[in-house]
């Protein structure tokens, strides 16, 4: 068969989630799959070393263009330059004039949901409006969807039942580079970071609001006025003038020295960072897999994360659970954690057996298994062939 993959993201310098997930993908199939022909869609970007050509895995590069123009109008067209047989749009979001089969990859419908906090940058409220336009049409035009947790795929259909029997449940892992390191090589990280030597704890902060950034504020500084805060708090992902935003509007003033941020950082640093932590603070209000527990846990640090959607699946026993919506609950788990060393032991132990449940060489080869769900088995002249279609 001939099957595109869009993966328009995943040479940017700043990737994120889903990004990952389809960069991992690609890669585990480059290794299992020489039968079928790729074509994999991007922009041209600034990192060019993330995936390569293999002779059956051709990259296709397209000038960088709004979104919805390079889904909507540009990719129609490769699909019918490149002659496909399947397309696989891997971001919540798939073109709706296709007239080869099409596979979405819907990891969440978050922004489907009147619960979850509205808010966030400008560019992620814009992209919420494009999802809440697209998804409908696109779950009706997909002849399959693929989600990332039975917890998910829940949600899916219930907010949207007509798709029911179109969803297979492929879970995602963590990256092969999130795993215990020797002290010694992590010292050029702490240096850079300006991480204290001795612990702190990490929290991925970030703009969107499911993250939950507020509720942590709010939890570090009862903390402090508690007399109970020891260590201090790494937050990633988020500027300095946002949290100093959040502190003054919300009254949490004398936190402010407790606290290091810093913007992006990248995977290679990130899995320094996991290490150096005494613990991982990951207290989402909402998540459709939630791929961080799994690097912290692989890196040996203890979690904390929510007791909400897939949060429990993905952590099962091995992650202190609180209630998102509850500062005074969070402040109380971050407290319990870090001083007592006995109960970070165990889930670090818990932890590092947790990460075995989740493969990406098993998550592709499931993925390559729908793939093929495409090329049927058609009885001529007595003998069976492969009829692609």
């Amino acid at each position: 068969m001939r099957i595109g993959i869009e993966a328009f993201k995943i040479f940017r310098k700043f990737k994120h989630g889903m990004d990952f997930v389809a960069i991992e993908h690609i890669r585990q199939l480059q290794q299992s799959d020489s039968e079928n022909e790729y074509f994999i869609f991007c922009f041209e970007d600034e990192e060019n070393e993330v995936i390569y050509e293999t002779p059956n895995f051709h990259i296709i590069k397209i000038k960088k263009v709004l979104l919805p123009v390079a889904e909507q109008l540009i990719l129609p067209y490769l699909t019918l330059k490149y002659r496909l047989d399947v397309l696989h749009s891997t971001g919540n979001t798939a073109p709706l004039l296709t007239t080869c089969k099409l596979i979405l990859t819907l990891h969440d419908v978050i922004y489907l949901e009147k619960k979850v906090p509205k808010g966030g940058t400008l560019f992620q409220q814009l992209g919420n409006y494009y999802r809440r336009m697209i998804v409908p049409y696109a779950v009706k035009k997909a002849d399959k969807i693929i989600t990332v947790s039975e917890s998910e795929a829940t949600t899916i259909t219930r907010r949207l039942p007509n798709c029911k029997e179109k969803i297979t449940v492929i879970p995602n892992a963590c990256g092969s580079q999130f795993a215990i390191k020797p002290a010694e090589t992590l010292l050029s990280t702490q240096v850079r970071f300006k991480l204290p030597s001795n612990g702190f704890i990490f929290f991925l902060a970030n703009t969107d609001p499911k993250k939950n950034t507020l509720n942590v504020l709010k939890a570090i500084h009862q903390l402090k006025k508690e007399g109970k805060f020891t260590m201090k708090v790494v937050m990633a992902d988020i500027a300095q003038h946002r949290i100093d935003k959040l502190i003054q509007k919300y009254e949490l003033q004398g936190i402010e020295e407790d606290l290091i941020i810093s913007n992006y950082i990248s995977n290679t640093e990130l899995t320094d960072v996991y290490n150096l932590a005494s613990c991982f603070l990951y207290p989402s209000i909402r998540e459709s897999f939630g791929i961080p527990i799994l690097e912290a846990m692989a890196c040996g640090t203890p979690v904390i994360t929510s007791g909400v959607s897939s949060m429990p699946e993905v952590a099962g026993n091995a992650a202190y659970y609180t209630n998102p919506n509850h500062p005074a609950e969070i402040a109380d788990a971050i407290h319990r954690l870090i001083s007592n060393k006995d109960l970070s032991q165990q889930f670090i132990a818990k932890g590092l057996i947790r990460i075995n449940r989740f493969s990406w060489k098993r998550s592709s080869a499931l993925l390559l298994n729908v793939y093929k769900s495409y090329a049927k088995i058609k009885e001529t002249s007595g003998s069976f062939q492969i009829q692609e279609i």
